[in-house]
């Protein structure tokens, strides 16, 4: 039963990815198409957009937050808003400009495999301050007192490789302090890094804990339509080997932590609800 629920997700999700948008990446136009029945979150939807700018992440670039078409109105009425799936598509900021071949990023491809629990492990230090920061900046902007701490990360094995994409999982646990009260969120996510025409862009998908494999099966499917909707990238090498892949692999972690907490907006809107 359970798979048989999952396909149907699968098919509903296959039959919907219409829309797209067009990107320009250090000069480089790429079409991303929406991921699904999901619509990219705009100015309009106020608090939530607000309490996207928050979350700042200094390696990454934001290229847009989508979420399912169904909570839009809400959104945009700045109600109450459950955010159980969504999906984050980034870049990171030093790789905008280069264009890299399929040769180069097998190289990071290779890396991933051998070292991400190793990445992982050595940004336990690293990241309780970049919340910290985040904390600050949504207790400004909300006039609330909140703190994110006790992160734990559970990185999974690379699940799913191709010459151009690749992806693994993670379980994230936050939890939010606020209003002298806290609340623990735990999300599966998956990350996928996608060589698309030369220029390497991350994909996120979150959902419940218990959600893993969707992750997995939808992920795969938009970076396939991603990589369908544009050019492949050369398979000559490009002279990139300057790069430190450990470090875009450490990025690509830091980008999948900071969008996780765009789950935590539902703590944010209940405690905002109960001081009013």
């Amino acid at each position: 039963m359970k798979h048989i629920l999952i396909l149907l997700l699968l098919l509903s999700f296959i039959s919907s990815i219409a829309f797209s948008d067009t990107f320009s990446i250090g000069g480089k136009e790429l079409n991303i198409p929406s991921p699904g029945r999901y619509v990219r979150v705009t100015p309009e939807m106020d608090t939530l957009y607000r309490y996207l700018m928050q979350l700042k992440d200094p390696q990454n670039d934001v290229l847009a937050y989508y979420i399912p078409e169904e909570v839009v109105p809400k959104a945009i009425e700045r109600a109450f808003l459950q955010l159980d799936k969504y999906f984050i598509l980034k870049v990171n900021k030093e790789l905008k400009s280069a264009m890299i071949s399929s040769k180069d990023f097998a190289d990071l491809q290779r890396m991933t495999i051998q070292q991400n629990k190793e990445i992982f492990n050595s940004l336990e230090s690293k990241i309780p301050g970049q919340l910290d920061k985040i904390s600050k900046g949504i207790s400004n902007e909300f006039d609330i007192n909140i703190a994110l701490q006790n992160l734990q990360m559970v990185p999974l094995d690379v699940h799913y490789t191709d010459e151009n994409a690749f992806a693994y999982s993670m379980y994230l646990n936050y939890e939010v302090a606020a209003e002298r009260s806290s609340e623990n969120i735990i999300l599966s996510a998956t990350a996928t890094c996608l060589n698309t025409a030369g220029k390497v862009i991350f994909l996120y998908c979150y959902a419940p804990k218990v959600e893993l494999e969707w992750t997995r099966s939808v992920s795969k499917l938009w970076a396939e339509s991603i990589l369908a909707n544009n050019p492949s990238p050369s398979t000559q090498s490009s002279g990139h080997g300057r790069f430190k892949w450990e470090k875009v692999i450490e990025k690509t972690v830091i980008g999948a932590v900071t969008g996780g907490l765009t789950a935590l907006v539902v703590v944010l809107l209940k405690k905002r609800k109960r001081s009013v």
